[in-house]
């Protein structure tokens, strides 16, 4: 009798994690191709920009929405820091726990005096972004740097500060870099960019701030492979998940060429070898939805899809796509922001404008 209660629970365990195993996330609201149903956001303007605040407004640069991304008007009569759209110079934003809101400028320069120090803009909001105070200097202690090219070919003396921050339970805040060492000598795969600009192979570095954002310092470098891909890992995108596990997205290419995806946790100074995922594209972007799901965005061919393990498996056979005018994003770009349970907001980049799509994400 014991046996075959035994053998019952069994069965029923096995029919439960199948269950879960069969469950399958829809994502709707994303369009057709060349449907011309995007909801425009911001005009001129080519990279986008979203971050959530406190009060859940929506703001893109200085555009704001406060109907869950459905419709937009001007923010503020002042010049948003770093909106300059159009250009490179655009920073990485978020809203912190107690709802500060933080902004780095990409682009950093050496320290005047201590060579392993490098400085970017940041600026503060304490008030919804009805003010902020700013530029101040944001100090980032990583050994060993190498100066370079940026993706224009235009010259730069430090590392890229990304656009993903996260926060840690203990206030922590991390955010990823790409540049070079100087032990990184390997010529890009692309032998133009390398006969023009000596664009060398990059490395993906991860920092950690202990002061909310003023002073930072190398942890670890997330994937440095010279023997793997055509330019070195670059464009990094983090996503924390709920157990403390850290994901970091990169590229290693350009054009069609799939994205990598590494892991870690703990003190984070350990990663896992980057792994190729079926997603070609010049950038991705993730989410991690409040329920844990993740949420993968990519492509010039703009296509949203989804993991219910923490991006250990994805579901390819249900992405989305998000129609565009011309059925490509100039850039290949786009931020994601989740404005509710079941409801995230994606801004891309629509011919010379930003555009904006409500998605609905949900269990079936």
């Amino acid at each position: 009798m014991r046996g075959i209660t035994l053998a019952l629970l069994i069965g029923v365990v096995w029919f439960a994690l199948a269950e879960i195993g069969s469950t399958e996330v829809k994502i709707t609201g994303g369009g057709q191709y060349k449907d011309r149903k995007g909801i425009h956001v911001r005009a001129f303007s080519t990279f986008p920009s979203l971050v959530r605040l406190t009060d859940g407004t929506l703001l893109c640069y200085d555009m704001a929405s406060k109907d869950g991304g459905w419709t937009w008007s001007r923010y503020q009569k002042f010049g948003f820091p770093l909106s300059n759209a159009t250009r490179p110079r655009r920073g990485s934003i978020t809203t912190l726990k107690d709802g500060t809101v933080l902004l780095v400028g990409r682009y950093t320069r050496k320290h005047e005096r201590d060579s392993d120090v490098y400085v970017a803009e940041i600026y503060r909001s304490r008030n919804h972004f009805a003010g902020y105070t700013g530029p101040k200097r944001a100090l980032i202690h990583i050994p060993n740097v190498a100066a370079g090219t940026d993706e224009y070919g235009m010259p730069v003396a430090g590392p890229f500060f990304e656009q993903s921050i996260v926060e840690l339970p203990d206030r922590d805040l991390l955010a990823c870099m790409w540049g070079w060492f100087k032990s990184d000598q390997s010529p890009s795969g692309y032998p133009d960019r390398w006969e023009k600009w000596q664009l060398k192979k990059s490395r993906v570095l991860l920092i950690r701030s202990k002061d909310r954002g003023d002073t930072w310092h190398y942890v670890a470098t997330i994937a440095a492979d010279p023997d793997v891909g055509l330019e070195g890992f670059r464009l990094p995108s983090l996503g924390l998940l709920p157990d403390g596990n850290l994901l970091c997205l990169m590229r290693n290419g350009d054009g069609a060429r799939p994205l990598w995806l590494s892991r870690s946790c703990g003190n984070y100074q350990q990663w896992e070898n980057p792994e190729k995922i079926d997603a070609p594209a010049l950038y991705g972007q993730l989410l991690v939805l409040s329920d844990a799901k993740l949420l993968l965005a990519y492509g010039k061919a703009l296509h949203v899809m989804s993991s219910s393990d923490g991006g250990r498996t994805w579901d390819s056979k249900h992405k989305m796509n998000i129609g565009t005018r011309t059925g490509q994003a100039f850039t290949g770009r786009i931020a994601l922001a989740e404005v509710s349970p079941g409801q995230v907001v994606c801004i891309y980049n629509d011919v010379l404008d930003l555009h904006a799509r409500v998605l609905t994400i949900s269990s079936e």
